[in-house]
């Protein structure tokens, strides 16, 4: 009866199980698969997206700094350290022809303190409550003559100055003492005056045409009546020498003044070796020329360099 019963189960055939229904989100979507022009087939589930558009990059670009000196080679010979200059090379050498690496010398510019008087001798700021209706200025010397007078109508300027010059257009002595007095009036005729502390003119530095002048006080120099240079006198040479080092064109001539022909020739000899020993000039560029008055006060005595 067993037997019968495993025989009829083998015997019936199988029938499939029934499809399960699936979901709609597990359902491919036939509908994206679209046939491109060229033949091309995208696979299912795939959307195709085309357009143009521009953009542009900002990244930065690595700047690197040279490690090497493209002039190193040549630092050398331009600024030298320092210099052997002896005396036969320093006189042999022509300051036209000075190689471009002497200028950093100590021959060509001598640091100093100016101890003359550039441009202006002096400036008067005058400043009035009330109105002026005209003013002048006069500059005396020690013997109360006077020297420069300015005068003009109306309010003065704020800023009233004297370049040094005589009325005749003379530059003034040095080694003389100068005062100043400011005078102005109202429209009554009322004068204030204003005096100025006298000046003494030590050495001064003047443009006369095409020429610039040093002129420097002998006493600034030279001991009283002689030949022996001061202690005070070689920042003074080495500041007339900076001058001249930068003006000269073509000629420097030295006029020394004094009292004495024995005693102006005597200094031009003093004065040409000082300059000489300071200064490198073409041959026969630096000439020297004594000059002595009669009865010249010595404290006008005098220092005169042309630089041409």
């Amino acid at each position: 009866m067993t037997f019968l019963l495993v025989a009829l189960l083998l015997a019936q055939p199988l029938t499939p199980a029934p499809a399960r229904p699936e979901s709609a989100a597990a359902r491919p979507d036939t509908s994206a698969t679209t046939p491109v022009k060229n033949g091309d087939q995208h696979a299912i589930g795939e959307e195709v997206i085309k357009g143009e558009t521009e953009v542009k990059i900002q990244d930065m670009k690595p700047y690197f700094a040279p490690q090497i000196d493209p002039f190193s080679p040549v630092n050398g010979l331009l600024v030298p350290d320092n210099y052997v200059l002896d005396d036969a090379l320093y006189h042999s050498v022509d300051s036209m022809t000075v190689p471009q690496h002497f200028g950093h010398s100590s021959y060509l510019r001598v640091p100093i303190e100016r101890n003359f008087i550039y441009g202006d001798m002096m400036v008067f700021l005058p400043s009035f409550e009330q109105r002026v209706t005209t003013w002048e200025l006069v500059v005396s010397n020690s013997l109360g003559e006077t020297v420069r007078r300015v005068a003009r109508k109306g309010q003065p300027p704020a800023v009233i100055a004297w370049d040094g010059k005589t009325d005749a257009g003379e530059p003034v002595a040095p080694g003389e003492v100068y005062s100043f007095t400011f005078n102005a009036y109202d429209a009554q005729g009322n004068q204030t005056r204003i005096p100025g502390s006298p000046q003494r003119v030590n050495a001064m530095v003047q443009q006369m045409g095409d020429e610039w002048v040093i002129s420097i006080a002998a006493d600034q120099l030279f001991a009283e009546g002689g030949v022996q240079l001061l202690e005070q006198a070689g920042p003074r040479l080495d500041e007339a020498a900076n001058i001249i080092k930068e003006k000269f064109k073509k000629q420097v001539v030295v006029y020394v003044y004094t009292e004495q022909e024995r005693l102006s020739a005597e200094r031009c000899r003093v004065m040409q070796d000082e300059l000489s020993r300071r200064m490198v000039l073409p041959g026969n560029a630096l000439k020297v020329a004594p000059r002595f008055v009669l009865g010249l006060q010595p404290k006008l005595s005098k220092i005169e360099i042309h630089v041409l």
